[in-house]
Parts: structure tokens; sequence; C-alpha cells
């Protein structure tokens, strides 16, 4: 199991840190045409750009967590934080932009694995009566 957690947490660390790396410096062999996404999909994406500050925000916090993951350090911590933006890219690529569902759901499995496999650090938020 300690294998299985060690190769998922530096997989999950390393998409996340390469994705997040090459959203601001354009790495050449991650350069390839976009797949044709639907109407609704670039709409969100033009959302999310238009913006001006959500996605380098979300690139920055997907670089600081990756880079957490790949060190081990606060795992747990940035296993939830990384969890709603594993969620959205799954359910983004699941719903709007079909061609990227294999990434999306292998992120979203490689994400749910590891918070279970880390499940004896998020134990006391589940306290049904917590006391002061």
């Amino acid at each position: 199991m300690k294998i299985a957690v060690l190769i998922a947490r530096i997989l999950l660390g390393l998409i996340f840190v390469v994705f997040g790396l090459n959203f601001f410096f354009h790495f050449g062999f991650l350069n390839m045409p976009q797949p044709a996404m639907s109407a609704q999909a670039t709409s969100f994406s033009g959302g999310l750009f238009g913006s001006g500050y959500f996605f380098q925000y979300m690139k920055v916090l997907e670089i600081v967590a990756g880079l957490a993951l790949l060190v081990n350090r606060y795992t747990a911590f940035f296993l939830l934080v990384l969890l709603p933006i594993s969620l959205n890219i799954f359910l983004f690529h699941a719903i709007l932009a079909p061609a990227g569902a294999p990434m999306g759901a292998g992120i979203i499995i490689l994400n749910v694995f590891l918070c279970v496999a880390y499940f004896k650090y998020y134990k006391s938020v589940f306290t049904l009566a917590p006391t002061v």
C-alpha cells in the first residue's frame, strides 16, 4: 500500500506541477493543438480566462500543491486543496469536452485514492458532536 500511495502522490504532484508550469512557460512538448470544444466549454474557459485573475491564481495553487505533494509536506492539506480543482477538471471533461475525459478521470481517481489513504488525518473533521 505504501508503494501505491507513493506512486500516486508523485504522479499527481507531477501532473499539477507540469501542467501548472506549462500555463506560464508553454513547454514545447505540451503545446499540442487543442481538440475542438463545444460552445459551452469555450464559454466556460473564456469566463475563467476573462476574469483576469482566476486561472492564474488556480495555476499557482496547482504548482504549490503539486510541489508539496512531491516533497511530501502538508500532503493531507494539499490533497484537500486539490480536490475541488480535480473534481472540476473531471466534470469539465466529462460534460463539456469529452476528449479529455480519461485524463480528468485519472486525476480524480488519484486524488480520491490519496484522500482515502490519508483519511486518518481527516478523522477529527468528521466528529458528530464536537466539544470545545
